[in-house]
C-alpha cells in the first residue's frame, strides 16, 4: 500500500501514474504483473507448507 502512496518507482507507481495520465494499458499491465507475482508467491508458500508440515 505504501508503494501506491509515496513511491517514485515500482509497479504501484506505474499504476498510479497510468491512472493520472489516463493510460489504461499501463494500468492494466501493472495489475496483470501484480496478479502474476502474487499467484507465484502463493504457489511457493503452498509448496513450502506442504514440505514443512507433514502430518
Amino acid at each position: 500500500m505504501g508503494e501506491f502512496l509515496v513511491s517514485k518507482e515500482g509497479i504501484g507507481y506505474l499504476i498510479t501514474y497510468g491512472s493520472q495520465v489516463f493510460n489504461l494499458s499501463l494500468v492494466i499491465s501493472g495489475i496483470i504483473i501484480l496478479m502474476i507475482v502474487s499467484y507465484l508467491m502463493y504457489v511457493i508458500v503452498s509448496i513450502l507448507e506442504k514440505l514443512l508440515i507433514k502430518n
